[in-house]
């Protein structure tokens, strides 16, 4: 069973059906701990993918990193970009 994070609280939630496998795309979907946020995203993380395109998985105003005028992380990729810029910080 999943964890989720529900303004600021874990906890379980037994999704069913389709759901199990897709969970809600509106919801925020990239802790750095795997977990979800079930906070509404209204952001996309604009990591650059090696094949071309973003990342855009969905994030909440909490756990998206601002790195630029309406540039935003998850926080996975923010740690990328930390990891292979550590002079910017």
């Amino acid at each position: 069973m999943p964890f989720y994070r529900v303004n600021g609280l874990m906890v379980h939630l037994n999704l069913g059906g389709k759901l199990r496998k897709n969970p809600p795309a509106s919801c925020c979907a990239r802790l750095s701990t795997g977990e979800r946020c079930c906070a509404m995203s209204t952001l996309l993380c604009d990591w650059n993918l090696e094949g071309g395109g973003t990342c855009d998985a969905p994030l909440c105003e909490e756990h998206g990193v601002a790195v630029g005028p309406d540039q935003h992380l998850c926080p996975i990729h923010d740690k990328q970009r930390r990891e292979t810029e550590p002079e910017l910080f």
